[in-house]
């Protein structure tokens, strides 16, 4: 299928997250971390979380269903954290470029229509797949900045 311009930008922005994540905890790796926030492993894990457990699995609603109707929710972090506590910082990099991968497989095998369809978000309201895409990377670059920040 032919991408339009959004689209094609919006896949790229969304594949360029991991390496910028992992580019920005190796920095900040060796860089004193803010007492009372999340580690960079907390971090690291929560966008892998958050992409498996809320992303990706929107993404398949909106294929499978007609226009599904969504929560705020969060994943449990703190079985996340207890599920990948034996992974490096580089091995949960690895993990969420895995996540990510799934999801941009997911948005290419769409067709126009799959692209047109819906969900709704108790918070954001009506999203089509840009939307949602959209909202993705609003969560990336939270985030992500914070782990640059760290960075220097």
């Amino acid at each position: 299928m032919l991408l339009t311009p959004i689209q094609t930008g919006l896949l790229q922005r969304l594949a360029q997250v991991p390496p910028a994540v992992a580019s920005a905890v190796q920095r900040a790796a060796h860089q004193a971390q803010p007492a009372g926030a999340w580690s960079l492993r907390t971090l690291l894990i929560h966008l892998l979380a958050v992409d498996t457990e809320i992303w990706g699995a929107r993404l398949r609603l909106m294929v499978q269903q007609p226009n599904p109707q969504w929560l705020w929710t969060e994943p449990d972090l703190a079985a996340w954290e207890k599920r990948f506590a034996a992974l490096s910082e580089d091995e949960l990099c690895a993990a969420f470029t895995r996540a990510r991968s799934a999801i941009l497989d997911q948005l290419k095998a769409l067709d126009a229509a799959g692209w047109e369809r819906i969900g709704t978000h108790a918070v954001f309201g009506q999203l089509d797949v840009a939307g949602l895409c959209r909202r993705t990377l609003e969560h990336d670059a939270e985030h992500l900045t914070e782990m640059l920040r760290r960075a220097g």
